[in-house]
């Protein structure tokens, strides 16, 4: 499937969009939900691993935000 990036000028136009996508009965996330939902997905993925220390953490997590 294909996705469609839309940058709004302000909070009232992306208002606009995600109400219009909403209405249309297609499926919508934002960059920001859909990486906090990956970074969920990684902490409860690793929640029981034993500990490891701060720096691979601190890449695992910079990574996540690049994707």
């Amino acid at each position: 499937m294909e996705n469609l990036i839309i940058q709004p000028k302000d909070k009232s136009e992306l208002n606009f969009f995600l109400e219009l996508a909403k209405r249309l009965g297609t499926k919508i996330s934002t960059i920001e939900s859909d990486a906090d939902e990956r970074l969920f997905q990684n902490m409860e993925k690793n929640r029981k691993t034993s500990k490891i220390n701060r720096q691979d953490v601190m890449n695992t997590l910079h990574n996540i935000i690049k994707e």
